[in-house]
């Protein structure tokens, strides 16, 4: 079966291409095209294009463990000069490399990119700028192709660039928002941050193994074919241990960023401002997912040392907890899935630096599916009563029956509880993180926060379904009569609920399991499914025991229409409060934003205006006024342009009758 496939692996540039051909299209005759919902339907077909040949080309790579197709050329040469770091010369290449990392992301992306954009076409449909929408969303998709199929560091930052620039378009769409525009702001700058240490990181990669050997076009630049049996750079032993551990932290920094890991969580949640759509592709598919990918990559074909796998692992383990302790008390039902998305991007990087590359990429795959689940059900809901007050919401699932049934699937999925796909993806990472603390004692307590966490994402995912789909009416009588949701939503979410169920069990398909639970590369035997110890078996029961509490717990605080209330005078109370200011870090990132970063921007403001844009302008004032006041001796009257010699002659005899013959004088001859 994958010898056809195989075929397309050549032609893997096209994926990218048909959501970017839509992009012009759209943009360019969106508003001319009022019958096909301003170009939707155009973006929807670009976007099924993508699926189709994404997923035969990734399914073409399953069924063919240990190969890669690499097709690259030339963007430009420059000729060396015989010295220096490139003495025979530097070549800047571009391409497409299909292996089993770009595999995994191909399906993510592009099912759930379809999905998102067939969506779409009634959710959006009352709102205005529909043409810019589309255009938008299609560029959006084709560059987070382009990122996974980037065959080099410096493409596939080209493309990150662009995931951010989309990004920052879609989730200010409601621009006319202050709030809106404010959220597309901070992603855009927070983002930017971990962007500048990602290049840092990519200039030392180049700087330190760009000559690392023959074909490279430049530093690590081309992604080494550790598919083939060997890595492409052996950095086991680099030229400087120090910059390498320094160009990790950096790329880290970077993955950070986009992946919103603490530090850089804070845009995240800000950005639900955006469409439900966006939000469900930035969160399953596209921006987020692409750090993870970025550390995916980097591990498994440069590698981090020690200190680089520590602190990755301390990131995202600690990012689990963080993130999913805020979710647990926020009453926005977006903001709870965007802290859950943090969260569980905090397991895929944990697992990554506990070295188990391919297990944190399992449970990005699964996550996109069940995540994008939860938000399209999300959006269905919104889209029938128009709140996202879930203390407003209540015994919605009478009238929104397919909704509330995927909600809860994504919800049983995400809480890990078996047989949906969370379960298998999330009890892997955790099995990984146990087994590598036991050779780092070091990773014990971050493997402590993300099996807590398990407990808490169920309570705080069960809560949200309680409270909007439980009870007999909506708490806010106000709220419109809820109605399910058109078909071109419905579908979506019935396809995505039937992924959040099975997706999972391909880890036990033959030549596929075996990828999903390998550590850096491939399993020693392509092909063999993973087996399970004691010790995994135990771990899973003591998890699902933790979810399962997790779903009663929320079900005695707000099952069956109850609302929880917190006492005011409660010793929790403390606590709540500083879990719904975030732990008051936004208001410390703004304190410091407002504080620092803008009083340095008024003092070199000053500088630029006054005293460099000051110089260059008196300069011009000086030179203008003296050009003025020689103009004015061009009277044109020649009776003054006599006197002007007359004056000019008397001057030079007296200067050569007076003060010269004095000058000896004055020198005491």
């Amino acid at each position: 079966m994958s010898g056809p496939l195989n075929a397309l692996f050549p032609w893997a540039f096209l994926v990218p291409l048909a959501p970017a051909i839509a992009f012009v299209i759209v943009g360019l005759f969106g508003r001319r095209m009022r019958r096909l919902e301003w170009g939707g339907w155009v973006a929807v077909g670009g976007a099924f294009v993508a699926m189709v040949l994404g997923v035969l080309i990734a399914v073409g790579e399953m069924l063919s463990p240990g190969t890669y197709t690499d097709r690259s050329f030339n963007w430009f040469t420059l000729p060396g000069n015989g010295t220096g770091t490139f003495p025979n010369g530097f070549s800047l290449v571009m391409g497409t490399l299909v292996d089993p990392l770009s595999a995994i992301m191909l399906i993510v992306v592009t099912v759930v990119g379809f999905l998102v954009m067939l969506y779409s076409v009634d959710y959006m449909h009352r709102d205005t700028g529909l043409p810019r929408y589309y255009a938008e969303l299609s560029l959006f998709l084709a560059s987070m192709l382009g990122l996974v199929l980037a065959d080099n560091l410096l493409q596939f930052f080209l493309f990150w660039e662009l995931v951010g620039v989309c990004s920052y378009f879609l989730i200010g769409f409601y621009y006319q928002r202050p709030a809106a525009a404010s959220a597309a702001k901070e992603a855009f700058l927070v983002t930017r941050v971990g962007d500048v240490l990602f290049l840092g990181g990519i200039y030392i990669y180049f700087q330190q193994f760009a000559t690392a050997g023959p074909g490279l076009g430049w530093a690590a630049a081309g992604f080494p074919f550790v598919f083939h049996g060997a890595p492409f750079l052996t950095l086991l032993h680099p030229p400087n241990p120090t910059l390498f551990t320094l160009a990790g932290l950096l790329i880290l920094g970077g993955a950070a960023g986009k992946s919103a890991q603490f530090p850089l969580d804070v845009w995240l949640p800000d950005a639900m401002e955006g469409p439900t759509t966006v939000s469900a592709l930035i969160h399953a598919a596209t921006m987020v997912a692409a750090g993870v990918y970025l550390l995916a990559v980097t591990s498994v074909f440069i590698g981090f040392s020690a200190t680089d796998s520590f602190a990755i692992v301390a990131i995202g383990g600690f990012t689990t907890f963080w993130a999913a302790s805020m979710a647990m008390v926020n009453r926005d039902i977006k903001r709870v899935i965007a802290y859950s998305t943090v969260s569980q991007l905090g397991y895929m990087v944990l697992a990554i630096g506990a070295g188990f590359t391919m297990v944190g990429l399992y449970h990005l795959f699964t996550h996109a599916f069940f995540k994008a689940l939860l938000f399209l059900a999300a959006g269905a809901v919104i889209h029938a009563v128009d709140t996202q007050d879930l203390f407003k919401m209540g015994g919605l699932r009478k009238t929104l029956r397919i909704t509330s049934i995927g909600f809860l699937i994504g919800g049983l999925s995400l809480a890990g509880i078996p047989p949906l796909a969370g379960f298998f993806s999330k009890d892997d990472v955790l099995s990984s993180v146990y087994t590598a603390a036991q050779t780092h004692p070091m990773y014990w307590p971050f493997f402590v926060l993300a099996f807590a966490t398990v407990f808490m994402t169920a309570y705080y995912i069960f809560r949200v379904w309680f409270l909007t789909f439980s009870g007999d009416r909506p708490r806010d009588p106000t709220l419109p009569p809820a109605h399910e949701a058109p078909w071109t939503m419905t579908v979506p979410i019935l396809i995505l609920s039937g992924l959040a169920i099975l997706a999972g069990a391909l880890v036990f398909v033959p030549q596929i399991g075996g990828l999903f639970t390998a550590g850096v590369g491939f399993p020693a035997t392509p092909g063999v499914p993973p087996t399970y110890t004691t010790t995994d078996i135990l771990l899973s029961v003591v998890s699902v025991g933790l979810g399962a509490g997790g779903i009663l717990t929320a079900y005695v605080l707000w099952g069956n229409g109850r609302v929880f209330s917190l006492a005011e005078d409660s010793a929790a109370q403390p606590i709540r409060r500083l879990l719904l200011e975030r732990y008051y870090v936004k208001t410390a990132v703004d304190w410091f934003g407002l504080r620092v970063v803008y009083a340095v921007s008024r003092f070199l403001d000053f500088v630029d205006e006054y005293i460099i844009d000051g110089t260059v302008h008196g300069f011009e004032r000086l030179f203008s006024e003296l050009s003025i006041r020689l103009r004015r001796l061009q009277s044109g009257v020649v009776l003054d342009y006599a006197a002007y010699v007359v004056v000019g002659l008397a001057v030079f005899l007296v200067f050569l009758y007076v003060i010269v013959p004095a000058i000896p004088a004055l020198g005491g001859g």
